[in-house]
């Protein structure tokens, strides 16, 4: 993890803008956008290609789903730091899922809309 910035957004958000190696494929920018409405699920977005099966419609990592348990999804109490590794892992399962077709990792079924707000209030979705 390199080039780390952060700043508070418009709004009273949170916005924290980070390079995280992801193993095996090039670094890339991640962007932690922490909502004033919605503090306790982060949106994550991040550079690079975009294809992804696992994507909201507005960019944002679908990392976990929200009917499942706390073991089983990022929250707050669990740290800044792993949820840098949810994104980490989420990057890498794309980047193998682009080369391969296979996607390496538990999945869940969702649609590509962006969370709805009682989503983003508990949980984002599982990728």
């Amino acid at each position: 993890m390199f080039g780390v910035e952060s700043k508070f957004g418009g709004g009273g958000g949170y916005v924290l803008h980070l390079t995280v190696d992801v193993p095996g494929y090039q670094p890339q920018r991640l962007r932690i956008a922490f909502d004033r409405r919605h503090v306790q699920v982060p949106r994550v977005f991040a550079d690079g290609p975009m294809s992804s099966k696992h994507r909201y419609s507005d960019g944002s990592l679908c990392m976990w789903f929200p009917p499942d348990p706390e073991d089983l999804k990022w929250v707050r109490a669990d740290g800044l730091v792993a949820l840098i590794g949810y994104a980490i892992a989420h990057l890498f399962r794309e980047a193998w899922w682009r080369e391969t077709g296979e996607w390496p990792g538990p999945e869940a079924p969702h649609t590509v809309e962006s969370p709805k707000k009682d989503e983003r209030e508990g949980d984002n979705a599982r990728g």
